[in-house]
């Protein structure tokens, strides 16, 4: 099964290429950047999305496990924009993940600039678990997001970008490497 992820994410207002890589490319069994670690992290202002719990089932390494590694880090995404607090994130992203690799850079560069994000509080529902690619392990999920409003401000206080709320569909492909789950794509939903 060959799974390319094309398409994108916009969210608060910037537009986040998705995954390029296949479940195939020898490249995609690589480490990821790092290992999902408790960690102290940033605080989030008061109008910033707080951080998610860890959902007990990410210890599983089923599709249950799976399923919520995947809801953990797309709700995970307006935290690490309102904070710069990539840790995490960048933990679960495999090194193929190109939507991955421009949300980190994204929320840098927030953060570099001295702006501040706020909403974009995430919710996601699983639509559809397919069955684990045997030559790859991944678990292909499809999900719904249902996405607050955001907007990122300037220092002085201007709106850079903003959101409206949306809901939208999206193929999330998620692996194991090292004992912890990693995105290798999130793209949209194919089409039936």
């Amino acid at each position: 099964m060959v799974m390319r992820a094309v398409g994108l994410i916009v969210t608060a207002g910037l537009a986040l290429t998705a995954c390029t890589g296949s479940p195939r490319d020898p490249d995609v069994s690589a480490s990821p950047t790092g290992v999902p670690t408790p960690a102290a992290s940033a605080s989030p202002s008061p109008s910033s999305p707080a951080k998610p719990e860890r959902p007990e089932a990410m210890k599983r390494t089923d599709a249950k496990g799976a399923a919520a590694a995947a809801e953990y880090f797309i709700e995970l995404y307006p935290y690490v924009m309102a904070t710069g607090d990539t840790e995490e994130f960048e933990a679960m992203s495999h090194r193929a993940c190109g939507f991955c690799e421009q949300a980190v850079k994204d929320a840098e560069r927030i953060k570099d600039r001295n702006q501040v994000f706020q909403g974009g509080t995430t919710k996601v529902k699983i639509l559809d678990r397919f069955v684990q690619d045997d030559l790859t392990g991944i678990y292909p999920l499809d999900v719904e997001v249902n996405q607050a409003a955001s907007e990122t401000l300037a220092p002085d206080g201007s709106v850079v970008s903003s959101a409206e709320a949306q809901v939208s569909a999206h193929r999330v492909e998620i692996g194991r490497k090292d004992g912890h789950w990693v995105v290798v794509a999130i793209a949209p939903r194919p089409k039936s």
